[in-house]
């Protein structure tokens, strides 16, 4: 009781005193009591062990590290979580569906019942499906309308068969950025895309050739790059936009091709292309003012005149020439690789990068390629060769027995599938997934390097597609009666790189730096809900096939149903997309 008095007392003088100070005396003691006070706060912290405030840096990293992986959770395992969340039934609205809408849910309905195999079965499925199912199927970006041309604009990774032409054969089909073009067994050509269109109207592909005997096609920014059976090579704009230039019908040769010199295939990058002729001889050709600006032509410094093809002087036989989006390689007979262009990556391989290298105006040798810069048959050599937009591919064979697939170039987007996003590679980098593999064969009994046998990187795409060459049990059989037997398994097909568009891995939008098993380009409904791995993607292996199959299938081929056909299925890739057809070999 008595402390309780005197504290009271206290308090009333401490209030008086406040009262009669001065207002600065008042204000020297309070900042001294807060001075003590805070002191013994800080005291008591230290005695309880109170953690010290975290720093800036700290909070980002943080921040980075959580957003990080809730992005990477999200494009694993977003789609398959979405499936099995409780979410709220979709509320009916009286407005009705526009025409529009409802043509297009109705043709998606068709497509998935048309085309998707019967059951999961990944190799005999795929197979005998691919082989009975002509035409093209195309995954990606369809931005300008290249999967699926009646609803361009709309959809991101989108998987589809081309409209108008389903049950077709192909020789072979080619995308650029903005228009595609296909070329079916009856040498008709079919050309589509919004910048074949000049606008984003729906519509079908369009025959702009018929019967022209065409064998190969390519595609560069501007143009359509046709051979046909007697080595002639055309133009057809495949971007209505005005050009500067006209293109010739038909490219001249200087020099012209020789007595029974045929061309034996083209490549298209940006704004040049390159011929290869059965004599071991190269043509190039700039398709306007801007094709030899980085002296992708390898003639040098000499000055060249667009839409004529011109030789490259070189007392080298050459097997294969392919263009990237603005440089060139040349395979020679004795497995050898030499290069002129655009070196800003270091796609050419000359080591590291300088501004002296920026652009090798020369056909140079490859020589990074080889040990200590020497180029020896004995000991390697390159089997095929490859260019994207940016990069460049080999495939060596070492020792005469194992086979290595090398890049170099850009990898940003992980299109050296060395496992790794380099922004500038100019020495070779080892693809490790593709490399020396081998396989033992139930033949033989022996074992035998797994290679490539086919690398599709298009001169202005970043991803990868291949298809390879591992054992089959699929023999060539000419009366046809092979098709529908079991078991059947196929190519195994990789992807690698860019896939912002789903044009790797549909379901998925980050990058690929290693190369991926791809899920087939169609599941059956009753697939597409389970949580197990679905099948990996296989490639239809070469087999003859009789155009009955094709009507049997629902298609229709445009030919005789007596006729066969030597088919095998091929991959190709283009800007944000990839593509899969049966082709007439």
């Amino acid at each position: 009781m008595l402390r309780t008095v005197l504290n009271q007392r206290k308090v009333a003088a401490a209030v008086v005193a406040r009262a009669w100070l001065p207002s600065s005396a008042v204000s020297q003691r309070g900042f001294a009591d807060h001075q003590t006070n805070r002191q013994k706060d800080t005291e008591e912290e230290d005695e309880v062990g109170v953690d010290p405030p975290v720093s800036l840096y700290a909070r980002i990293a943080t921040t980075v590290l959580i957003g990080g992986g809730s992005y990477y959770l999200y494009s694993e395992y977003g789609s398959a979580i979405a499936r099995h969340l409780p979410w709220p039934a979709k509320q009916s609205t009286d407005t009705q569906p526009s025409a529009a809408a409802t043509e297009a849910k109705s043709r998606k309905s068709r497509l998935q019942a048309k085309l998707a195999p019967k059951s999961e079965l990944s190799y005999q499925e795929q197979v005998n499906w691919a082989w009975t199912h002509p035409g093209l199927y195309v995954v990606g970006s369809n931005e300008y309308g290249l999967v699926d041309p009646m609803h361009p604009g709309h959809g991101v990774g989108l998987r589809a068969a081309v409209p108008g032409l389903e049950g077709k054969l192909l020789r072979g089909a080619a995308f650029a950025k903005t228009h595609a073009a296909a070329v079916d067994v009856d040498g008709n050509l079919y050309q589509w895309g919004t910048g074949f269109t000049a606008g984003s109207a729906p519509h079908m592909p369009q025959c702009t050739l018929s019967n022209s005997g065409i064998t190969a096609v390519a595609t560069s920014r501007d143009y359509v790059v046709l051979l046909d059976r007697k080595s002639h090579i055309s133009l057809v704009r495949g971007d209505n936009s005005q050009l500067a230039e006209q293109a010739p019908p038909t490219l001249a040769f200087e020099p012209r091709l020789g007595w029974r010199e045929n061309v034996v295939a083209v490549s298209a990058g940006e704004d040049h292309i390159a011929a290869t002729t059965s004599s071991g001889h190269v043509y190039t050709c700039a398709l306007g003012p801007s094709g030899n600006d980085r002296s992708q032509l390898g003639h040098g410094s000499t000055a060249v005149e667009p839409f004529v093809l011109r030789r490259i002087e070189s007392d080298r036989s050459f097997t294969s020439a392919v263009c990237g989006g603005r440089h060139t390689l040349l395979l020679t007979a004795d497995g050898d690789v030499w290069g002129c262009g655009a070196n800003d990556f270091g796609q050419l391989a000359t080591g590291s990068y300088t501004e002296a290298t920026r652009t090798i105006s020369e056909l140079t040798p490859l020589r990074a390629l080889w040990g200590q810069g020497i180029f020896q048959s004995a000991k390697a050599s390159a089997l095929r060769i490859a260019a994207g937009a940016k990069s460049s591919y080999f495939q060596v064979s070492r020792s005469g027995s194992d086979l290595d697939l090398l890049a170099v170039g850009c990898g940003i987007d992980g299109q050296l599938g060395s496992g790794a996003f380099t922004h500038i590679q100019g020495r070779p980098t080892r693809i490790a997934a593709l490399s020396g593999v081998s396989e033992v064969d139930t033949e033989t009994g022996l074992r035998r390097p797994v290679g490539v046998r086919s690398i599709s990187a298009n001169g202005s795409s970043d991803h990868v597609a291949i298809v390879c060459d591992n054992h089959t049990n699929v023999k060539l059989d000419k009366s046809a009666q092979s098709v529908t037997k079991s078991p059947i398994f196929g190519y195994d097909v990789v992807v690698w790189g860019s896939n912002s568009s789903g044009q790797c891995i549909p379901d998925r939008k980050h990058r690929f730096a290693e190369p991926t098993h791809p899920p087939p380009l169609y599941l059956s409904k009753s697939s597409e809900g389970q949580d197990q791995q679905p099948p990996r993607l296989q490639a239809a292996p070469r087999q003859w096939v009789s155009a009955a199959s094709f009507q049997r299938s629902g298609s229709n081929s445009g030919s005789s149903s007596s006729k066969k056909y030597l088919v095998e299925q091929e991959f190709v890739t283009g800007s944000d997309v990839t593509a899969a057809f049966l082709k007439s070999v």
